[in-house]
């Protein structure tokens, strides 16, 4: 059975008052097992709820976050091993979320590529070396 955490402790590792637990649990961002008087929350929650705090400060609107949450619910498997393979970053406008050197925007789900440049410098560099220290190489290619 998965470890239940009470709102207290949550609250403390989270960062969120009890009127923003209380409001995203009606919203449906958050799901916890309600027992008598007390919620009691998953390790999957409290992955949520620092995550919605993040991007609340990195001035991501709560529906695009909502909406980004519920997309990755949606593709994610149930393991929670897989969510510490995520980043996820915010530029205020989109979510976006890298796995395995993939990137997508979670509120959209378009895919981004990375390109990277100082790669492309070095390999330009290097292969300019090995062409002065044989020009025969150099003649060849330009045939």
């Amino acid at each position: 059975m998965d470890k239940k955490y009470q709102t207290d402790l949550v609250r403390r590792l989270s960062g969120a008052t009890d009127n923003q637990l209380k409001y995203w649990v009606k919203i449906g961002l958050i799901a916890p097992v309600k027992s008598g008087k007390f919620h009691y929350y998953s390790f999957r929650d409290l992955i949520k709820l620092r995550l919605i705090i993040a991007l609340k400060k990195g001035g991501l609107s709560l529906q695009k976050i909502k909406k980004g949450i519920s997309n990755l619910s949606k593709i994610l498997p149930d393991n929670d091993l897989h969510l510490s393979r995520l980043v996820i970053y915010t530029d205020g406008i989109e979510m976006i979320v890298t796995e395995k050197g993939k990137y997508f925007s979670a509120t959209s789900m378009q895919r981004f590529f990375s390109f990277d440049t100082e790669k492309l410098e070095t390999d330009v560099i290097h292969l300019a070396k090995e062409l002065r220290r044989h020009p025969a190489i150099a003649n060849a290619s330009l045939c």
